[in-house]
């Protein structure tokens, strides 16, 4: 087979070969999409009410808004009046009890807190990421009957939503948002739950549990 006969044949094979290796809409669309990785954990309970220690609160009944403005006032008088006057523990961070700092709240992704965030710089974890995802073969209907997501993913495109991802290792499947999945399952393999956890390994070590 002389070199032409050759290039002929290679060119009819290259598109029977790029075909076998396509993604599944929409991650055969995402090689320069600007991919996110998402540490995630379950939502902090919320704040206590402002008040006395314990979370009772000055007034009972009061809104919280105007509680914190009786205790802003209540402070205000303990500045300009005799020591003792006010019983100790009637003002929190009175009589020597300081009160504790308020925390902000973590930030948020698709309900769940998240721990750390990191963009997905090394394009071989990238093409593993999307080649999971692509294909059909990499789901069962192999997956728990719970979920409590311990990883996150965004992908985001310019003049495009973003396409995300939940994914539960203790409860082996992902849910996708923002488009419409494409798989009759969404349960993992075990290769596929391989792969994600390595993923989740390399950014941040082991995995804790319920993730």
């Amino acid at each position: 087979m002389n070199d032409l006969s050759k290039l002929a044949a290679f060119a009819l094979m290259l598109p029977l070969a790029v075909g076998c290796a396509a993604r599944t809409a929409p991650f055969n669309d995402m090689d320069k999409a600007q991919i996110t990785v998402l540490r995630l954990s379950q939502p902090p309970p919320p704040a206590a009410a402002v008040g006395q220690p314990g979370g009772a609160p000055l007034i009972p009944g009061l809104p919280p808004e105007l509680q914190t403005m009786v205790q802003q006032g209540a402070q205000g008088l303990q500045a300009v009046l005799p020591p003792g006057l006010i019983p100790p523990g009637l003002i929190p961070g009175a009589g020597g009890t300081p009160m504790a700092p308020q925390q902000p709240p973590p930030p948020m992704f698709k309900g769940f807190a998240i721990v750390a965030q990191q963009p997905l710089s090394d394009d071989k974890m990238k093409d593993e990421l999307l080649d999971v995802f692509g294909h059909e073969d990499s789901f069962s209907a192999q997956r728990g009957n719970c979920f409590t997501p311990g990883m996150g993913v965004s992908m985001a495109r310019p003049s495009a939503p973003p396409v995300e991802l939940l994914i539960s290792f203790s409860c082996n499947q992902a849910v996708g948002d923002g488009f419409k999945w494409p798989y009759p399952n969404n349960g993992f393999t075990p290769d596929t739950s391989q792969k994600l956890q390595a993923i989740y390994q390399k950014l941040w070590g082991p995995i804790p549990p319920g993730a």
